[in-house]
């Protein structure tokens, strides 16, 4: 597999360009991709194992919170595919904002009034750099859709999220490696 991965390396560009997703669920959304290290993400194979729950646990959703959104590809999703009034995501690495926002301004999402974006980390406090998923709850409907992918701080979030978690048909698709 290693020979293959050089090989791609040595005739794929590096280049990061908009392309329109191929397939799966965020077949048709538009992404800066670098056809080097995000092949999967182009061809609608990325986190393939996810996709039938992806597709079942947001349906009908009033609400859509991505922990972990990255270059936002969950949130594209939120707000392309379901009809949640509001689309929260979190992202506490600025380094990748710029992709974020990016990836937003590409589909003509980057002034959507169903989106709020936010740096802080989320966990079991509220604090400059941390707020508890339980601050939201005020904003959140049902159904919810939580979306996690923070590789390590699951249990932290958790300890924050017990009013939501109380809230009638909160969903969780939490993510580990």
């Amino acid at each position: 597999m290693r020979l293959v991965s050089d090989l791609k390396n040595v005739i794929v560009s590096p280049e990061r360009k908009p392309r329109r997703i191929l397939a799966g669920p965020f077949r048709g959304i538009v992404m800066g991709l670098s056809l080097r290290s995000q092949t999967q993400v182009y061809l609608g194979l990325f986190e393939k194992e996810i996709h039938p729950w992806l597709n079942r646990l947001s349906k009908g959703i009033a609400t859509a919170i991505d922990i972990g959104a990255a270059h936002g590809e969950y949130t594209l999703y939120f707000l392309t595919r379901t009809k949640a009034t509001k689309v929260f995501a979190f992202e506490p690495d600025v380094s990748l904002f710029p992709h974020l926002h990016e990836n937003l301004r590409l589909n003509g999402l980057d002034q959507s009034q169903r989106l709020e974006i936010s740096t802080k980390f989320v966990g079991a406090f509220d604090t400059e750099q941390e707020i508890r998923l339980d601050s939201l709850a005020s904003s959140v409907h049902g159904p919810c859709f939580i979306k996690m992918d923070v590789d390590g701080a699951e249990d932290r979030i958790l300890k924050g999220a017990k009013t939501i978690n109380a809230l009638a048909d909160v969903r969780w698709l939490i993510e580990t490696h």
